[in-house]
């Protein structure tokens, strides 16, 4: 059953969020465990097959959709810990918070890029604003905890205003358009976008955490990719077996570098150990750029 979500109450929005964890989090550490990929469905009657795959692809984008809110519920509920942490002054604790704030926005980014003004506002760096544009979301307060936490008391205000961003983005994505087509289209682009932007560590420029949002990117193609695996093997059995071979090696590559409930610092891997990351998102890459093609064909 769907999540339904509703605008946010008149409450403080820091204690609705913290309530949200009673919804249950859909992500949690590092090596967090995943749920066996749904089974083939029996077969269809001869001529029934594209009434089938019709309500087999409703079935798949309402579970994704509910996947999606879920994230998002996950962001928001520990963004508020990580915001609190801030307001209390405990640089430590919000240290450790930050990495684990953004999991569930990087494994949906494809989705809640539909609403680009909150995307701006919740994900950009400071090298991507335009003269004049106001700074804010998750980058401006990484930037002061890591560079200038004497500031923390008069950035706290922007924890507030992350909030309200992400709460508006949960009240937002019923209105998001789905298809098991932009499905496979985002996971790839999931892949892309580490392999593009993240593995050289501008990313997360002065918290050095990018591999938690590896993770995150790796975890949400992943969840594409399981819940498209039965329409796939049916087509192309082949593909599916080369891509349940390729996350698993990813997923394994990136749980090496685990460390308690969280990653080591990305600028403690040697280049060599970058360079098995890089080959390993490309080697899933490839593959993955043939899932929409299988599943428009």
């Amino acid at each position: 059953m769907s999540v339904v979500l509703r605008p946010a109450a008149a409450c403080g929005l820091l204690a609705l969020a913290l309530a949200l964890t009673a919804c249950g989090s859909a992500t949690t550490g590092a090596g967090a465990p995943e749920g066996p990929a749904p089974a083939v469905p029996a077969a269809a009657p001869p001529g029934g097959y594209a009434a089938q795959e019709a309500l087999e692809s409703a079935r798949v984008v309402g579970e994704y959709r509910t996947y999606a809110e879920r994230q998002i519920y996950d962001a928001i509920a520990k963004t508020a810990k990580f915001v609190d942490a801030i307001k209390k002054g405990d640089v430590k604790r919000a240290k450790a918070l930050y990495g684990p704030s953004r999991l569930g926005w990087e494994s949906v980014e494809p989705v809640v890029e539909a609403f680009p003004e909150i995307d701006v506002r919740v994900d950009s760096r400071e090298a991507d604003l335009g003269q004049g544009e106001e700074w804010t979301g998750w980058h401006r307060l990484e930037k002061a905890l890591w560079r200038a936490p004497e500031t923390l008391a008069r950035e706290a205000a922007y924890g507030d205003t992350l909030l309200v961003d992400l709460s508006r983005l949960r009240a937002m994505l019923p209105k998001a358009e789905i298809t098991v087509a932009s499905m496979a289209t985002g996971a790839k682009e999931l892949l892309d976008e580490v392999a593009v932007g993240k593995v050289t560590g501008e990313e997360e420029a002065f918290s050095h955490t990018d591999l938690w949002d590896f993770k995150g990117n790796v975890d949400g193609a992943h969840e594409v990719y399981r819940l498209l695996r039965p329409m796939v093997v049916r087509r192309d059995a082949r593909l599916t077996a080369t891509l349940d071979t390729e996350f698993a090696d990813m997923r394994a590559l990136l749980a090496r570098h685990a460390r308690g409930e969280g990653f080591v610092a990305y600028t403690d891997l040697s280049k060599e150990q970058v360079k098995e990351l890089s080959d390993g998102l490309n080697a899933l890459a490839e593959p993955l750029a043939r899932l929409a093609a299988v599943i428009s064909g």
